[in-house]
């Protein structure tokens, strides 16, 4: 056997030491939050309505990833566009490619202890990215 070999397995499980002790140092600022029925670290939801301060209405977005619980018989998961990383505030132009398409996977908060104090976080899990399809466009 070589002993470089060695050498790179001895570097990977470092690594994988490194990122256990990372991940269980995050899980432990987390805080148990109550729900109707029981406490844990996240609360979930199956809809998400966003609605604007200048114009009235709202849209909604649902996510029921749950099959022993369906919502009105089907386990919706909506697809939303995303705005990529990176991009500053005022530069952002919507347009078809200009922005990520993913289906929503989960919607939950937790909370958890920061530098200042407790803070809840409302996140969402989102598929990878997914296709557009225009027909119109030739898509």
């Amino acid at each position: 056997m070589n002993i470089s070999f060695f050498v790179v397995l001895i570097i990977g499980v470092i690594v994988i030491i490194v990122i256990i002790v990372q991940v269980n140092a995050l899980l432990d600022t987390l805080e148990l939050t109550d729900s109707a029925l029981r406490k844990g670290h996240f609360a979930l939801y199956n809809c998400l309505v966003l609605g604007h301060t200048k114009y009235s209405g709202v849209q909604r977005v649902y996510c029921n990833p749950f099959p022993a619980k369906p919502f009105h018989g089907c386990h919706r998961l909506d697809p939303v566009m995303i705005r990529p990383p990176g991009i500053d505030d005022g530069a952002f132009v919507v347009s078809p490619d200009s922005v990520w398409y993913a289906r929503v996977l989960l919607l939950f908060t937790a909370t958890s202890q920061t530098d200042t104090g407790t803070k809840t976080f409302d996140c969402a899990l989102v598929s990878t990215l997914e296709t557009y399809d225009d027909p119109e466009n030739g898509n």
